[in-house]
């Protein structure tokens, strides 16, 4: 290779990965909205602590200490005690784990039931799509907390079917989401083309309009997950939920209640921990619809 040649191929520009340059303009965007970018490094902190904090404090949540119980916070008890004398510091710690978890979980199985049903009914229309969004329209008709409170009812006061009951919320919200985009979707000319060429009702649906309509359900599913936690915590607080003696934020709420005026910090911290994780999600949500926004990409 002749030096001119050598120059040459250093000098050409490097061809950034396609996937890099989407994340690193989403971020750009992102860092636009101050609020939205702290609620991410909140909710980011928050996940990595719900790991990490149970193995740094070497503690166990339900050990009592009589004692020392409706002790204020303190160096040694950060949070104080509940009345059982139990720290409620590390009480939260390991409650974090449980909280985000029925979060996260009962959004996934929500959009996994939610979005198929949607796309199916935007796709296909007809008598298909109204017997889907009746039955839709049905679901919608009940508030969330008493929906949720009803299925609870019917299969047992634990975290699963807290879960199960969450998601099943949380179907309509999807279902309504991903149709009104596949509707919008199916009719642009490149799947007018897909389908000249041939293409098969699956492959279109999967490969080129699924892809292409996920944005509005990846936010909704953010603002969803403060939604979830917020209606787990309740069932919780109604004694529906996490069983005694199970670190969860919204059973510990209610430990708290009968104590508010002589030992409020037993429901505050919990109560605030709630307010702060739901808080996170509300805000990197409307941080996450800005920066998918296509038109902010101009």
């Amino acid at each position: 290779m002749s030096n001119q040649q050598a120059e040459a191929a250093t000098t050409q520009p490097k061809v950034e990965n396609p996937r890099v340059k989407a994340i690193k303009d989403f971020y750009r965007r992102l860092k636009k909205n101050v609020p939205a970018l702290i609620g991410f490094y909140t909710i980011l902190f928050l996940v990595i602590f719900a790991f990490v904090g149970p193995w740094i404090l070497q503690t166990d949540p339900t050990e009592t200490d009589v004692i020392n119980k409706f002790a204020g916070p303190s160096a040694e008890h950060w949070f104080g005690t509940d009345h059982l004398g139990r720290d409620i510091f590390t009480r939260i710690v390991h409650g974090m784990k449980l909280t985000l978890g029925i979060g996260f979980a009962s959004v996934f199985m929500g959009a996994a039931m939610g979005i198929p049903i949607g796309i199916i009914a935007g796709y296909y229309g007809g008598k298909i799509d109204a017997v889907i969004m009746r039955l839709i329209d049905i679901l919608l008709a009940f508030p969330g907390i008493l929906l949720a409170l009803a299925i609870v009812s019917i299969l047992g006061g634990n975290l699963i079917n807290v879960t199960i009951a969450v998601a099943i919320y949380a179907v309509p919200g999807f279902a309504r989401i991903i149709r009104g985009s596949t509707l919008a979707a199916k009719n642009l000319e490149y799947v007018d083309a897909i389908k000249a060429l041939g293409a098969g009702d699956g492959r279109i649906i999967f490969k080129h309009i699924l892809p292409n309509v996920l944005s509005p359900v990846i936010v909704n599913a953010t603002l969803y997950i403060a939604t979830a936690i917020l209606t787990a915590a309740g069932l919780s607080f109604l004694g529906m939920g996490a069983q005694p003696p199970r670190p969860e934020w919204g059973a510990m709420l209610n430990d708290g209640r009968s104590y508010m005026r002589n030992a409020g910090h037993i429901a505050f911290f919990p109560g605030m921990a709630i307010v702060i994780v739901v808080l996170a999600f509300n805000i990197f949500g409307d941080g996450l619809r800005d920066a998918l926004d296509p038109k902010m990409k101009k």
